[in-house]
């Protein structure tokens, strides 16, 4: 995909507006299409860590009567 940029922007100079917009297009489809593979095939995360709640804290803020 790199070296495909790559010749696109070395023949700039040769092609018409349109054939390099075409070009770009294509380049734009195929990194969308690998990104998206990238992310179907990656693995699902199995374990994370859950922030707790702190119970004691609110019973102490409170005034004395």
């Amino acid at each position: 995909l790199q070296s495909l940029q790559r010749q696109l922007t070395e023949s700039v100079r040769c092609l018409a507006p349109y054939e390099v917009r075409q070009g770009q297009e294509a380049v734009m489809r195929l990194q969308a299409a690998l990104a998206a593979r990238r992310q179907q095939l990656q693995p699902k995360k199995k374990f994370a860590f859950r922030a707790r709640k702190k119970e004691g804290t609110a019973g102490a803020e409170q005034p004395p009567a």
